[in-house]
């Protein structure tokens, strides 16, 4: 349990924002990288989580730290 809640604190969010980076590079847009995230998070939190509310923040959090990166990264590019 201890290693599942690391993985959502820490390994989520990178992989989020790596998403963000290369969805940015690949697609040429910070959108859609962005809204590939919300809907996986929501995927995940209904089928693995069991539709636990309280993770719907984690969910904003993840989708907030995806378009960042997108963002920062179409601007420096």
């Amino acid at each position: 349990m201890a290693v599942f809640v690391l993985f959502i604190v820490f390994g989520f969010p990178i992989i989020s924002v790596l998403i963000g980076i290369f969805g940015t590079l690949l697609l040429k847009n910070a959108w859609m990288p962005t809204f590939i995230v919300l809907i996986a998070s929501m995927i995940f939190m209904f089928t693995y989580i069991g539709g636990n509310e309280s993770f719907l923040i984690w969910v904003i959090v993840y989708t907030v730290f995806t378009f960042l990166a997108g963002w920062i990264t179409k601007r420096l590019t």
